[in-house]
């Protein structure tokens, strides 16, 4: 379909029967994204405000919480009030999800749940005005790039590799709006080789998807040396943190910036990153902070989302790590910066002497080792440790000695290490990858980030 025609036609007459006004809200946003900074923090601490007011007079949960801490919305005169309200957590999801509703209910409103990668699934329910403000951010940041809306694009998702009636329908809205889903279920080599195929006839001018499932399927062109077609503009990494090597090999064999995108089911959008690498807050949307901040500035991160009507998340724990930028980006827009996003809690490694490592220590240690094609690493307590590892053909006993040696440098020498040989890793259910999970760091981390 051509470009023009879904940017004018197909795609806001789309939004319009579904009841959306996302164009009018990306509109407003690409205005107040070059606010001044003290203009754009009035307008988030306002959203802020009537969010809390609204939760206490609809959500039996926020009433209760606010009422028991004396804290009446009337009493909401900055920040340092709003941080009085205790963080909401997972567990506090799972508990009081009906009281968490707000009542009248909001027209178009869904659940969605999360894929439970870290325990129990969480569920929440997303209004109509929530998805809009996601769908205008998500287009403003591919504005940055020189992307308009109906711009040809390939998405590499967790999408069933069996089609429903119900996946057919939505197969011809995404023809009709330019996108083409390709699995992420599906990355053995033939079916890669497919999607090379497809992305040289759909010509797409950007790529969004899974960060493991395009560093994959990146690595797959490479060894074929086959290179996409030009055109693409820029490639968005999501669900999953994007390491320097995966980000180095996508730009590589799509001849094209990559930019992250940084989200969660539950939580948000929470930031997405520019042309200049500023990993900037959607502050018209969210309000972010960092809860158990250590003097490097790293902590969890806390996320408020401001058009959260129909189940408000007021300061939710994200149980990710990260840190606030100190200064703005070179690309002049007043929204706040990230500086870094490290992970999940559960991807980071625990020490029997009390070091917290992120996993990239041990990612590097088994990236270097030439004879393993896939690794996985689980932490099942700080005294033992599963590798599983995709071998090569000439993986040795002294590759495997080697092996253990470099994790015992890294983790201890009393550390027992499993290495299991396996055909294949798996994904999670929701087709992600985790190269590294530990059962043990989450509750350290929950300790010191305690309020």
């Amino acid at each position: 379909m051509y470009p023009h025609i879904v940017k004018r036609v197909l795609f806001p007459l789309h939004e319009r029967l579904r009841g959306k006004r996302t164009f009018d809200t990306l509109e407003a946003i690409e205005r107040t994204q070059w606010l001044a900074p003290a203009e754009l923090a009035d307008l988030q601490f306002a959203r802020l405000r009537k969010l809390v007011d609204y939760a206490y007079t609809y959500s039996p949960y926020y009433r209760r919480l606010l009422d028991e801490h004396d804290l009446p919305p009337s009493r909401l005169r900055s920040h340092a009030d709003f941080e009085k309200i205790p963080p909401l957590t997972r567990n506090d999801v799972r508990r009081h999800v009906h009281e968490l509703r707000t009542t009248p209910h909001r027209p178009r409103a869904r659940w969605q749940s999360t894929g439970g990668s870290t325990g129990v699934p969480v569920t929440v329910l997303v209004d109509r005005e929530r998805v809009e403000i996601t769908d205008a951010v998500r287009l403003r940041s591919h504005a940055w790039f020189g992307l308009e809306p109906g711009a040809r694009e390939i998405v590499l998702w967790g999408s069933p590799i069996e089609l429903t009636k119900q996946d057919r329908l939505r197969s011809v809205r995404d023809w009709l709006v330019n996108s083409k889903l390709l699995s992420a279920f599906d990355l053995q080599e033939a079916t890669l080789e497919q999607y090379s195929g497809v992305i040289r006839r759909c010509q797409p001018e950007k790529v969004f998807g899974y960060a493991s499932a395009l560093y994959v399927l990146a690595c797959h062109l490479a060894k074929a040396r086959s290179r996409p077609v030009g055109g693409l503009k820029a490639i968005f990494a999501t669900a999953e943190p994007l390491f320097d090597f995966q980000r180095k090999v996508i730009a590589d064999v799509f001849g094209c910036p990559v930019a992250v995108e940084y989200g969660a089911r539950d939580a948000g959008l929470m930031a997405n990153e520019c042309p200049e690498g500023g990993l900037h807050i959607p502050a018209e949307s969210m309000h972010l902070e960092i809860l158990g901040e250590h003097a490097d500035g790293h902590g969890e991160i806390v996320a408020t989302h401001l058009h959260s009507f129909a189940f408000p998340l007021i300061r939710y724990r994200t149980g990710d790590r990260g840190s606030l930028a100190g200064a703005p980006c070179r690309c002049g827009r007043s929204l706040p910066c990230l500086r870094a996003v490290d992970g999940r809690q559960t991807d980071f490694l625990m020490t029997s002497t009390g070091r917290v490592l992120h996993a990239l220590s041990i990612i590097y240690i088994l990236r270097e080792m030439p004879r393993i094609r896939q690794f996985r690493v689980l932490q099942k307590s700080v005294e033992h440790v599963v590798v599983s590892i995709v071998p090569e053909l000439a993986f040795s006993v002294a590759d495997e000695i080697a092996l253990v040696a470099r994790v015992h440098g890294l983790l201890g020498p009393d550390v027992h290490v499993d290495v299991e040989r396996v055909p294949a890793i798996a994904t999670t259910t929701s087709g992600k990858f985790r190269y590294v999970e530990s059962n043990v760091a989450k509750q350290y981390l929950d300790r010191i980030t305690q309020t």
